[in-house]
């Protein structure tokens, strides 16, 4: 029996992928340009999302700068969204970096390495 998807659920779908295109497409920020939605969460009363981004610089400067550049671009990603999307109330954004993939990598670069040691 196939899983059954909540409002929240379908929400936090439809605002990432909004967003990623969003970022990808209308976003002229060069600071953004390597950007990449991970997840979105959004609160059950659907009034605030926090929108989970990673980007392939692994340099703390250059996320600084992006999640910078990301913060002061939120207006302008929250009206697009409100005209793309049929809500009621369109969710205030709140971005956060996501560092899995980063921490990935380096795992992954680990196990390599004891893996050649033997």
């Amino acid at each position: 029996m196939p899983r059954s998807y909540g409002r929240n659920e379908r929400v936090a779908a439809a605002v990432l992928r909004e967003i990623a295109d969003v970022l990808q497409h209308e976003l002229k920020d060069p600071r953004v340009k390597n950007a990449t939605v991970t997840e979105v969460d959004v609160s059950p009363d659907l009034r605030n999302a926090r929108v989970y981004i990673s980007f392939l610089s692994d340099k703390q400067d250059e996320i600084d700068e992006a999640m910078k550049g990301l913060n002061n671009s939120k207006g302008f990603i929250r009206s697009t969204l409100a005209a793309r999307l049929n809500l009621r109330y369109m969710p205030n954004l709140e971005f956060k970096y996501d560092s899995l993939i980063k921490e990935s990598m380096k795992l992954d670069e680990l196990i390599r390495k004891g893996l050649n040691k033997d």
